[in-house]
């Protein structure tokens, strides 16, 4: 038996924004890109009808690529687009599930990126944040690198398996934002050229009859490149275009000659070639010095997604994945070249190793009290819970039936799940507080305390409702709440979250005991978080989704929806099943993806789809 290194999980995210060559060719005739000689091309080919495109698609070999902000890219725009932590943190989500791994089977981290969203920390330790719970003290290293920074972490990675006897997984991943250096650029190629991505890959080690997976990695540098390409400390783009494939062709020909002599193969046991994702005028020409098949060099990721920097070469393996194209036993080769003169490559054999379930159950010993558990949101939180494996104990204030539904879904598909049911009217002061004792008596301890419940009354308008309805709308969205984490704070653990409502802000016409019911929630909550972090050091979080596709957003009409979704900046309703992930990673993990959080004294305030917050 030997030690193999394989791939387990694939990663691979794209800017939002798709830029075709057509808008490039727009921006030239506006003359805010220059360098391109539309003559000289139409004197070679006078029958073309879009000499841009032939130049960029055909001759070039780039036909579309993804950036993070709306082309052309600017500096302002910047502000409030997705950033590089944001694509990693959706890479690494891929390939984590593609692995069946949660964060905490991840025994290091490897990250890099010419393109940091900060100058420290890196970006490396705040991804990482939003997989693993608070107490995981795995490394992490993040390395500032361009094209080749996926293989020099490679290589790093399994020297970390060599040192570390007992890691089994690995996270390897690059990011990078590449249009945000083109916003002073004006020459055609590098705007044809480069798109925003991410790409991540499990590495796993594994105990193989013979070696598979990564066989070889080599990693140099070419001093004669650091001038021809980089970013400036103002953080813009300088790239000698010419000198680059100089440069760059020799040293993917020879770092790929050497993996070869290496590996011991030879071209022809080749089932694809994988070079950087860099355009046809080096691929084609590193191609013919190798004497590769055209066929066997795969350069999909290039047309369709543009030069990826480092993600290009775990983008290829997440394409041939997703296709089928990857079979046992097939031999891959990768070459690449780029910044500051960075070189090399490694040697690969698809293995057909397969793990059983290696999922951690990140919930397994802990407790989790879950009020309006009937609910929308609360029975997605408790289906969510229960599928990392906690202990629930469900308050609902509704029907048997109902919470006997939820009950039976989630032990349907978890059969294993310790669900305790209580019923509780948060309308009765002394109902509420049998609840407490009974909690109290029954559980020694509460992990997590998520708070749900809430009801929205008839939505009049202020001077139509009764002051009965106004103080039951109190009571229960509010006072009620206040009672229950007053009452339970001795046997919480960790954590408390509160769940707020996007009524605060938007203010929906004809809603004034709803809104006045959750601004008081709020008010109550900074109070209470200060109080509990003092006296147990437990965190408060209060939780403000945006517009939801189920519960409260079907009591209002559409004016009220518009307008709602308007004042958050949302662009469409957030799915249930998203916001119930969100909620319930939040109680455990410092980091949550897709949401904006700010302190407000102890109080973390999370804002979920909150665009314009």
């Amino acid at each position: 038996m030997v030690e193999s290194y394989i791939f387990t999980g694939f990663g691979f995210c794209l800017g939002s924004f798709k830029v075709s060559n057509d808008e490039i060719y727009n921006e030239l005739k506006k003359g805010n890109i220059q360098g391109f000689d539309e003559k000289r091309i139409l004197e070679k080919y006078p029958d073309l009808k879009n000499p841009f495109d032939f130049m960029v698609n055909n001759q070039m070999g780039f036909k579309n690529r993804f950036h993070v902000v709306p082309f052309p890219p600017a500096k302002n725009k910047y502000k409030k687009s997705k950033n590089s932590i944001d694509l990693c943190v959706e890479a690494v989500d891929q390939a984590l599930n593609d692995g069946n791994l949660s964060g905490n089977n991840i025994d290091a981290w490897f990250f890099s990126s010419g393109t940091h969203s900060q100058k420290a920390p890196g970006i490396g330790e705040f991804v990482k944040a939003y997989f693993t719970d608070i107490e995981n003290i795995t490394p992490v290293y993040t390395l500032t690198s361009a094209c080749v920074g996926f293989n020099i972490n490679l290589e790093a990675a399994i020297d970390f398996f060599k040192n570390n006897p007992k890691a089994k997984n690995i996270i390897i991943a690059h990011a990078d934002v590449m249009s945000e250096l083109l916003t002073e650029e004006t020459d055609f190629v590098p705007f044809s050229t480069f798109g925003d991505s991410a790409a991540a890959v499990v590495l796993s080690k594994i105990e193989s009859y013979e070696k598979v997976g990564v066989i070889n990695v080599f990693n140099g540098q070419d001093i004669l490149m650091l001038d021809f390409l980089g970013a400036d400390k103002k953080g813009n783009l300088y790239m000698n275009p010419r000198n680059v494939k100089k440069r760059a062709i020799p040293n993917i020909t020879n770092a790929s000659k050497l993996l070869l002599e290496k590996s011991n193969w030879k071209v022809s046991d080749l089932q694809f070639f994988l070079p950087h994702q860099t355009g046809n005028a080096i691929v084609d020409k590193v191609a013919e010095n190798l004497q590769i098949e055209k066929e066997k060099v795969f350069q999909e990721v290039q047309i369709n997604y543009g030069n990826l920097s480092g993600a290009s070469i775990p983008a290829c393996f997440f394409e041939l994945k997703k296709s089928n194209r990857l079979q046992k036993n097939d031999k891959i080769l990768s070459a690449i070249a780029g910044l500051g003169g960075e070189f090399g490559g490694f040697s690969y054999i698809v293995s057909d190793f397969h793990f059983e379930n290696n999922r951690t159950l990140e919930l397994s010993d802990k407790t989790i009290l879950i009020t309006g558990a009937s609910g929308g949101i609360g029975s997605k939180i408790a289906y969510f819970a229960a599928k990392k494996g906690a202990k629930l104990i469900l308050l609902y204030n509704s029907s048997i039936e109902k919470i006997e539904n939820v009950r039976k879904s989630i032990l349907s598909k978890f059969p294993k799940t310790d669900i305790s049911l209580i019923k509780c009217d948060f309308s009765i002061i002394n109902n509420i507080e049998n609840t407490i004792n009974d909690i109290k008596n029954n559980f020694p301890i509460i992990n997590y305390l998520i708070v749900t419940h809430a009801i929205t009354g008839s939505l009049n308008k202020a001077s139509n409702i009764k002051i009965n309805e106004f103080e039951e709308i109190m009571q229960i969205n509010c006072l009620s709440i206040k009672q229950l984490c007053e009452g339970l704070q001795d046997i919480i653990l960790e954590s408390v979250l509160i769940t707020g409502s996007i009524g605060e802000e938007a203010q929906f016409a004809g809603s004034s005991s709803y809104v006045a019911s959750k601004r008081a929630l709020k008010a109550f909550s900074i109070n209470f978080a200060k109080n509990i972090y003092e006296l147990k050091r437990v965190n408060c979080i209060y939780y403000l989704p945006g517009l939801i596709d189920s519960g409260m957003v079907e009591k209002l009409n559409e004016k009220q929806k518009k307008e709602a979704m308007k004042i958050a900046g949302q662009t469409e309703l957030i799915k249930i099943d998203d916001i119930a992930r969100r909620m319930l990673n939040s109680v455990y993990r410092l980091k949550i993806a897709n949401v904006r959080m700010q302190n407000e004294q102890n109080l973390k305030v999370i804002k979920d789809c909150y665009f314009n917050f």
